[in-house]
């Protein structure tokens, strides 16, 4: 994405779907377009709205479905206190509210925990699983812990301005960061500010050291899985990668050059032909049910 675009990113809450969760809270969702069902979960650092700038071309062959997590954006959390395994649970109720049997799931960054350990509870519900920049490691959960509670420290010692300064270098690439200059720094951290709150980050990123990363549950996951990762992510390295795809059966990689953390930022196109060719090929490969009768 041009540097000049960060400052024009729509993020317009364009309607007014809700559901309605326990405890008197609410999830605001957009559901568009038809076709396979693509469900798209933001990690902590993003709103639904955001989705609209990546997805267009997705928007043309399938269902997409993305939504603020419960203590973010125009969601509502109720009145006790959000955990990690809320987060899981959110998705089988917003699934089974319009009716959509399985999905293809599309995590980044920390939503990649929720995509996995939603996939590890219903695997019947998930078609295939997208891993876009994952903060888990396939070796572990110590790093992605220190990690966390150095964020957490930012966000405490200087609220969300200071999390943001953080966040930036690590999470884009250094031709992003060298290319948008001062312009596309401003752009984005006037977005981040103004759409995110210290205690929606706080709770969520307190709940995410509760949730144990392990390696082993890896082999347990039968369901097709695509990782992308840019070639400047910080947290994922090459043998990373590497040791992922050794561990999850049935997974794939595709690592887009030029981009980072969040490769759909850097890189939307290339974000979209990786996630469109895994489902079509998936697709594909799933027999109609017509096939199956003739072939009965």
């Amino acid at each position: 994405m041009a540097e000049q675009e960060f400052g024009q990113l729509d993020v317009r809450y364009l309607n007014h779907a809700a559901l309605a969760l326990p405890n008197g809270g609410e999830l605001y969702y957009e559901d568009s377009g038809h076709g396979p069902a693509l469900t798209i979960l933001n990690n902590f650092y993003i709103v639904s709205p955001i989705w609209r700038n990546f997805t267009n071309e997705l928007a043309e062959d399938f269902r997409l479905v993305h939504y603020d997590l419960r203590n973010q954006g125009a969601s509502n959390p109720g009145t006790e206190p959000v955990t990690f395994a809320d987060h899981v649970e959110d998705i089988r109720r917003l699934l089974d509210h319009l009716g959509i049997e399985k999905t293809y799931l599309v995590g980044t960054s920390i939503s990649t925990i929720i995509a996995r350990e939603f996939t590890l509870k219903y695997p019947e519900r998930v078609a295939g699983m997208v891993l876009v920049g994952p903060a888990f490691s396939p070796n572990g959960g110590l790093r992605r812990k220190l990690i966390s509670r150095s964020w957490l420290a930012s966000l405490e010692s200087g609220g969300t301005k200071q999390l943001f300064g953080h966040l930036y270098p690590l999470v884009f690439p250094d031709q992003m960061i060298h290319a948008g200059g001062t312009a596309a720094y401003l752009a984005l951290k006037d977005n981040f500010l103004s759409l995110l709150s210290v205690g929606s980050i706080r709770e969520n990123l307190l709940a995410s050291l509760d949730v144990e990363d392990d390696p082993e549950l890896l082999g347990t996951i039968t369901t097709p899985t695509l990782i992308i990762n840019g070639d400047g992510d910080f947290a994922w390295s090459e043998s990373v990668v590497d040791d992922a795809l050794a561990r999850i059966p049935n997974s794939e990689a595709v690592t887009l050059r030029h981009a980072g953390h969040v490769p759909f930022f850097d890189d939307p196109a290339g974000f979209q032909k990786a996630v469109a060719a895994f489902v079509h090929k998936l697709e594909a490969a799933t027999p109609t049910v017509e096939a199956v009768a003739v072939g009965a």
